[in-house]
């Protein structure tokens, strides 16, 4: 049995050894060419372990043809293409709330960037400037905070929010009304919870249905003092309308850690915007990346994998 990883940063030595009790453990660096290097090789192994960043689908599927499991390190599989590897016979293993609470907790990190104002009154201060009014920021006590999805993740930010006195509200038509009872949630439609929300943060898959779901006709129903924060799949988002939408002021900023193409390239138009909005704020792909997080997801997808090859 043969286990090929592509992230090594995100499977540390104790999810090594757990891959190694099936047989020999090859490990690839990730690079630009990365997809590249393993479509040479992948037809030798039995096992591949990767992130979200690296997808897996029809093409390389039908050149793993000894490929038994995916192992990847994600709370989302839409990187995965899962009927296929259904058909190849392909076990697709993945989390299942390993980084809940880091990813709850990077949606207030990216909160705190908003509304306290800390990287440009950083960038000030820097400058020799020492301005205490220009970077007045907001409290985050009795504002409406929306969540769209309230799954796992959805349920730890909203336990979060109430605990700095926010009124939480969330949108989830697959959910009963005792769950929203059950998380201190009141329940909406999105278009209601998109017009009273002061904060609206998705957390959602990406579905057919959800697929740029945020688009300008979604930002127009929001308050123009309302910030976006998406920490689910960067597709959820029109980014072109997104941008609109800030330059124009229909909504007054947005935080973003997952984007529609990983990795960003320099030219991608959030980039280019982020360089010159001071509402816009962008980073790699972070919330679900803690210490801990990174080495739960790691033995979390390693022990599952050995336990399904082996049997048990």
């Amino acid at each position: 049995m043969k286990t090929l990883i592509t992230v090594a940063d995100y499977f540390d030595e104790d999810s090594r050894n757990i891959f190694q009790d099936l047989g020999e453990v090859d490990i690839i660096e990730n690079s630009r060419d990365l997809r590249e290097s393993v479509m040479k090789i992948i037809e030798e192994y039995d096992v591949l372990a990767i992130k979200v960043d690296f997808k897996v689908d029809k093409e390389m599927l039908d050149k793993a043809r000894n490929l038994k499991v995916i192992a990847s390190a994600t709370t989302g599989v839409d990187h995965i293409d899962l009927d296929y590897a259904k058909r190849k016979g392909v076990e697709v293993i993945f989390l299942k709330g390993a980084n809940t609470s880091a990813t709850a907790e990077y949606v207030f990190a990216l909160l705190f960037s908003l509304y306290r104002r800390v990287y440009p009154a950083q960038n000030s201060l820097l400058q020799g400037k020492w301005d205490r009014v220009s970077y007045i920021g907001d409290n985050f006590n009795e504002k409406v905070f929306g969540i769209v999805g309230l799954g796992k993740i959805g349920r730890h930010v909203a336990k979060i929010a109430n605990g700095f006195g926010m009124k939480v509200v969330a949108y989830d038509p697959y959910l009963s009304a005792s769950v929203f009872r059950e998380n201190n949630v009141e329940k909406m439609e999105l278009d209601d919870l998109l017009k009273v929300s002061d904060v609206v943060t998705l957390h959602t898959f990406l579905t057919d249905e959800t697929r740029k779901m945020f688009n300008m006709s979604k930002f127009e129903l929001m308050k123009n003092n309302s910030v976006l924060i998406n920490c689910s799949r960067g597709e959820v988002v029109n980014d072109e309308d997104l941008v609109k939408a800030l330059k124009e002021k229909v909504i007054a900023g947005a935080a973003l850690d997952v984007f529609d193409l990983e990795p960003l390239e320099e030219n991608h138009i959030l980039v280019k915007n982020a360089k010159i909005l001071k509402n816009l704020v962008i980073s790699p792909h972070l919330a679900g990346s803690t210490k801990e997080s990174v080495n739960e997801s790691g033995k979390f997808v390693a022990q599952n994998t050995k336990a399904f090859l082996m049997g048990s």
